[in-house]
């Protein structure tokens, strides 16, 4: 057995004895008791204050003519002026974490050019930021209810906003903006990034976006990289086993709603039913296999008490910590690959001595691979394979 295996089973069977522990009872959103929220917004509005960066903000109008909205991004080059972007052959979208720091979220990314005086003028890095209801700053804009944005669900009805739409609406009209004829005239590649719940936003999105094939077909490479998510998207009723051993149907006493939308497709919201044409599980999962995506699971994310964990019976069916709900999805996606894509496209690395922190993560050999393509970059941590056959 590798040290991936024997990791995975251990981590298994401390998950087990913590759903064993469960019990059900009054619940609110996703399982969590009422009025505790994990992912409540306790970062209401990142600080100005911090170090200053040349990664500045810019707003940028996004959707449909008619359908116009304003949305506030941070990006490493000027988007209103286009002869600075005609070079660019690499756009990367990074999705910040619960604190919505989408400044601290580029930097992290642009560290990896340290010593090359910054970001090449190829690569262009947008992070965009999805406001809250109490950022003063961003009125007039989208805006969601505590972490709604990391589900793809509609931003806030008001008088002073923008009708409802999807976050991951929002995802899709950065794509439809910078790969639109004539904007990135030299653009060859596409990356989605995310760390935490920036991270379970991309996993759901990659599975269920309508515009992957669509962009690929185009002859653009995409690529959507899960740094320590807290959580995934499954495609079937199965979780890790309370053994530790294979995965099996997670008992519904323990937890009633663990297939329920965000961890299953069970109870999916009204805006995303009719997303992508009603998928079947199996054309979802089949579909999802062949889209190319790269997780990195820090080795030392362990911390089943941190603040911004999901602890939810339906999170706590997958995994007591990101790392074991991490090796417990990676262990998944092996045992379905022969089944819906015999030629593997999803990669999967363990960051060594790596925490649940975005700037070390991304400051990883394999981060900077999977965001930057190969290069010189300037790292801080090494990656080991996760093992492409399953363990359990």
């Amino acid at each position: 057995m590798t040290m991936f295996s024997s990791c995975a089973c251990t981590l298994l069977l401390a998950v087990s004895a913590s759903a064993a522990a469960q019990t059900p009872g009054p619940s609110g959103p996703y399982g969590n008791p009422p009025g505790n929220d994990p992912y409540s917004d306790l970062y209401a509005s990142p600080s100005s204050a911090s170090q200053p960066s040349p990664l500045a903000s810019q707003r940028m109008e996004l959707g449909p003519q008619g359908h116009r909205y304003p949305f506030p991004v941070y990006a490493s080059l000027p988007l209103n002026a286009p002869g600075s972007l005609s070079k660019v052959k690499r756009l990367i979208i990074v999705v910040h974490d619960e604190r919505r720091d989408a400044r601290r979220s580029l930097r992290a990314v642009a560290a990896l050019y340290a010593g090359q005086a910054g970001p090449k003028a190829d690569t262009l890095i947008v992070a965009p930021r999805f406001p809250s209801m109490v950022d003063a700053s961003l009125q007039g804009m989208p805006a969601w209810r505590r972490t709604g944005w990391m589900e793809g669900l509609p931003s806030i009805a008001a008088r002073d906003r923008p009708p409802p739409i999807s976050s991951f609406r929002i995802l899709d009209d950065l794509l439809r903006h910078f790969t639109a004829p004539g904007r990135l005239p030299a653009l060859q590649t596409l990356v989605l990034a995310g760390h935490g719940a920036g991270a379970q936003m991309v996993q759901r999105y990659a599975v269920l976006n309508p515009l992957d094939e669509s962009l690929r077909a185009t002859g653009l490479d995409l690529t959507y990289v899960v740094a320590n998510a807290e959580s995934y998207l499954y495609l079937s009723p199965l979780r890790p086993s309370r053994t530790g051993r294979g995965y099996t149907r997670y008992e519904r006493g323990i937890c009633p709603t663990y297939e329920h939308y965000r961890y299953g497709l069970e109870d999916l919201p009204a805006v995303l039913q009719n997303y992508d044409g009603r998928l079947s599980r199996i054309q979802l999962a089949t579909r999802y296999a062949q889209r190319h995506v790269t997780y990195l699971l820090g080795s030392a994310d362990t911390n089943p008490e941190y603040a911004g964990l999901d602890k939810g019976c339906g999170a706590e069916a997958e995994g007591a910590t990101p790392l074991a709900r991490g090796l417990g999805y990676w262990g998944y996606e092996m045992r379905a690959r022969a089944k819906y894509a015999p030629k593997p496209a999803h990669r999967g690395f363990i960051v060594q001595d790596i925490g649940h922190s975005e700037t070390e993560i991304y400051a990883s050999a394999c981060a900077a691979r999977a965001l930057l393509g190969d290069g010189n970059w300037t790292t801080t941590a090494t990656c080991k394979a996760l093992p492409s056959q399953p363990s359990m």
